[in-house]
């Protein structure tokens, strides 16, 4: 045995080096199955040594136990690599299995050898043992489940922040890239209208030719003013200087109102500190009051505790002389005078404190008051600097708006001066002009001004001197009350003081009479808490252990979540960097913009002269829809008419072939001694058939301005009035020629009947060829006049749609004009908006970033 233990002793030391290196690297390692040994040698073993049965068999089991419970961790440690706490309790449980097991095979030896026999008693304590290392097994095992799972969760945390992080870049580039595209579009819009503004400047330009020939027709006249001009400019360069000196001067007061605003301010904020420490001070005035209330009743409740206190002595005083002798009865009543005198010196103080109190509210009181009054005091002067403030900067403005006409006015004059060089020499003025002379007086006057104000700049540091005086007085008077505060918190503190010693008084009178009952169940717990403790620190051992094993699987932890930490910092740095581009990248675009904002402003002076044009646009169109409006009415008003027209023709029609017919049947009839009248009839009807000239207009499909536009509708309107004329003297016309033709068929019936009674019926004449023809020629051109008639209707209702289909384009226009003027402000008020967000997001994420660096810190 000793032979086979010496072999295996090796690879146990071996292994005991191993678990001592994983103990001080943190890190365990399980044991291989090279250093355990197996149960075949066990059961060797045992066959050799003859052990007794149940020796044996405790032996076999913690063999098995040391054989396989390794292999279970390793199975286990390949399925998870964070069950190393699992290792190495294992680990921990074979080291005392070994040294028991060695402890019982020497016993085992010495019994074989006849020495002395294994106890039943180290058995029992060898079950107890294994018992608590397999509970401490399984609390070990819970703890590191449940810091597995902590880990897992904490992995998944990061994972999550990770992804958000992700998420957020993604968002931030899309609504980067979506405001990108808005920005491209307001670009090309603003674009656009810069073009449009072009055209119209173009247009503008145009009509400045125009106006420039007529300036130089006048230029002439500008010629004798020249001289003035010239000797004007000299007037106007001493004006210059006189306003640059007088400019000085009001940037000098202006400077001078910065500091009186910069003092008005000061003082409001000392007069707000002042205000919040009267505040204070009352708020401490309330509370102190609110402790005298306390302590009074406290004083009171102890004068009643005191006079139970009174009872309660008389009643032990009976108790002690019953059950004591004389001398502890004198020592009774030592205590007992001790307890009167200390509670007469006690009402004493109580009553000093309560004197000390009234004076202390009588202090207050009057401090309120004077602060009050302080307070509206420097109300009112603040009110009274604001407003003197306000006259300042109100005189200031009226200063400048003069100055600035008067700019205005040099630059006119220098303007007028710039129109035409000088081509003579400029005659020597007779004598100050009226604008010279009224310049001189503007100049006196604003030195008038100017000595005004400086007058009122004094009196402004005068008051301001006081108001110093003044608060330095109010300090003064501050630090006297805060001393006075810190006098009363003193004595307060005295008080509570005595107060706490009166108490403890009265709580060791309780305790005397129950610390014999205390004492007793004192040390009935005691005695229970010692045995608590004992199971305690037994409990308490197991647990720092595996709290130790914690601790280092810990810190592991910490230094994998210290590398993320890094590796999110690294993150934060790069995201930065990408905030830094985006942001150089909106300064470009903020560059762009200024750019084209300069570009607006230059056109919005070229856009202010045509917002004049425009409004006079807007009248005309007005005026154009009123016109359509009546074109509208009279259109309908022709419709009307046209179809009266046409139910007169279709009626003349009908009578045409009435009378046609008629003419048919009396023409076989007709006599020929009516060829006179006939023939004259047919000059008649031939006049008839004489064609209207049509005036055709065609409609042209672009204007080239509003005007042509205007005066093509005039015209067509006119146009369309003279062919109603027309139509009106045609219809005329034909009812007369309806009306002769039914008097000569009249005529003529009535000299076939005078005929037919004069021959006697017997002969029959007929109507000659002539006047058939006539007649013919007659119908014939009723038909082609009446089919012209028709298509000129036609005509002119394609007309009149047409124009009514002009005006509604004319309409729409104008108010495609309005809505673009409408689209461009609220395209203008979107810009604004979009660029005031995006100063807010950058704004936020700057914040967002300082916050994160403060965390990292």
């Amino acid at each position: 045995l000793k032979e086979y233990q010496q072999k295996n002793n090796p690879g146990a030391t071996a292994g005991t080096k191993k678990k001592r290196k994983t103990q001080e690297d943190s890190r365990p390692e399980t044991p291989t199955n090279n250093d355990l040994q197996p149960p075949e040698h066990v059961s060797v073993l045992l066959s050799d040594t003859h052990i007794h049965k149940c020796d044996s068999h405790l032996l076999f089991q913690a063999c098995k136990f040391m054989c396989f419970n390794p292999q279970i961790h390793e199975t286990e440690d390949h399925k998870n690599a964070l069950d190393e706490n699992r290792s190495f309790s294992s680990t921990e449980s074979l080291r005392q299995l070994s040294e028991q097991l060695n402890g019982l095979v020497s016993q085992s030896t010495s019994y074989v050898n006849g020495e002395s026999a294994v106890s039943s008693t180290n058995i029992k304590e060898m079950e107890t043992r294994y018992q608590e290392l397999a509970v401490a097994l399984d609390s070990s095992n819970l703890t590191n489940k449940q810091l597995v799972t902590k880990i897992e969760e904490l992995k998944q945390q990061n994972q999550e922040a990770v992804n958000q992080l992700e998420k957020e870049k993604k968002e931030f580039e899309q609504k980067f890239s979506k405001e990108q595209a808005a920005l491209r579009e307001q670009l090309q819009v603003h674009i656009q209208t810069i073009g449009i503004l072009v055209s119209e400047k173009s247009e503008l330009q145009t009509a400045l030719g125009h106006t420039q020939q007529a300036a130089r027709q006048k230029s002439g006249e500008a010629e004798s003013l020249a001289a003035r001009l010239h000797s004007s400019r000299q007037r106007v360069s001493e004006l210059e200087r006189t306003l640059s000196s007088i400019s000085m001067q009001q940037k000098q007061s202006e400077k001078h109102n910065k500091e009186l605003v910069k003092e008005r301010d000061d003082l409001k904020l000392e007069l707000y500190k002042r205000s919040k420490s009267s505040e204070e001070i009352k708020q401490q005035n309330s509370e102190l009051s609110e402790k005298v209330h306390s302590l009074v009743s406290k004083n009171s409740a102890m004068k009643l505790d005191m006079e139970d206190l009174q009872k309660k002595l008389e009643m032990a005083e009976l108790m002690i002389q019953q059950f004591s002798n004389q001398a502890g009865s004198l020592d009774a009543n030592q205590q007992f005078q001790m307890a009167l005198e200390e509670k007469a010196s006690l009402e004493t103080q109580v009553a000093q404190l309560s004197e000390s109190l009234h004076q202390l509210q009588a202090e207050r009181d009057q401090y309120v008051e004077k602060l009050k009054e302080e307070r509206s005091i420097w109300q009112q002067r603040v009110e009274q600097l604001s407003e003197q403030v306000h006259t300042m900067v109100e005189e200031k403005e009226k200063h400048m708006a003069h100055i600035r006409e008067l700019e205005a006015d040099i630059a006119e004059l220098l303007s007028k001066s710039a129109v035409k060089p000088m081509d003579t020499e400029p005659s020597s003025p007779a004598g100050p002009t009226a604008a010279e002379l009224s310049l001189q007086e503007e100049i006196q006057r604003l030195l008038q001004e100017k000595e005004e104000l400086h007058g009122q700049y004094q009196a402004q540091v005068r008051d301001n001197e006081q108001l110093s005086h003044l608060n330095q007085e109010q300090e003064e008077q501050l630090l006297e009350l805060e001393k006075a505060v810190q006098r009363y918190n003193e004595e307060s503190a005295d008080r509570q003081q005595i107060l706490e010693d009166m108490q403890s008084d009265k709580a060791t009178i309780s305790r005397a009479l129950s610390q014999n009952r205390e004492l007793k169940e004192q040390l009935a717990e005691l005695q229970n808490g010692f045995v608590k403790l004992t199971n305690e620190n037994m409990e308490v051992t197991s647990a720092l252990q595996s709290e130790q094993h914690v601790k280092k699987e810990l810190a592991k932890k910490l230094g994998q979540l210290q590398e993320n930490l890094a590796e999110l910092k690294e993150t934060l740095e790069l995201k930065t960097q990408e905030a830094r581009g985006l942001q150089e990248q909106r300064d470009q675009l903020y560059s762009h913009l200024q750019q084209y904002m300069v570009a607006y402003q230059q056109l919005a002076a070229e856009k202010e002269e045509l917002h004049k044009q425009y409004l006079l646009q807007t009248q005309i169109m007005d005026r154009l829809q009123h016109e359509e409006v009546q074109g509208k009415v009279t259109v309908e008003m022709h419709l009307k008419e046209l179809q009266q027209t046409k139910e007169s023709l279709e009626a003349v029609a009908k009578e045409n072939k009435e009378l046609q017919a008629q003419i048919s049947q009396l023409a076989a009839d007709l006599d020929g001694r009516i060829l006179h009248r006939l023939e004259g009839d047919g000059v008649e009807s031939e006049a008839v058939t004489e064609e209207i000239q049509t005036s055709s207009f065609v409609i042209p499909e672009k204007f080239d301005s509003h005007e042509e536009m205007v005066t093509f509708l005039t015209s067509a309107m006119s146009q369309v009035e003279k062919d109603r004329e027309d139509m009106r003297q045609q219809l005329a016309a034909q009812k007369q020629q309806c009306r002769s033709l039914l008097q000569q068929m009249a005529a003529l019936r009535q000299e076939q009947q005078h005929n037919f009674m004069l021959g006697g019926g017997s002969t029959t004449d007929t109507v000659p060829v002539e006047v058939h023809e006539a007649l013919k020629t007659a119908m014939e051109k009723l038909q082609t006049r009446f089919t012209e008639l028709m298509q000129e209707k036609v005509d002119l209702k394609e007309r009149l749609e047409e124009l009514e289909h002009r005006c509604i384009q004319l309409s729409g226009e104008t108010d495609t004009i309005g809505e673009y003027i409408a689209l461009y402000q609220s395209q203008r008020a979107i810009l604004k908006q979009r660029h005031q967000e995006k100063e807010e997001y950058i704004s936020r994420l700057a914040q967002d970033k300082e916050e994160m660096k403060a965390r990292n810190l």
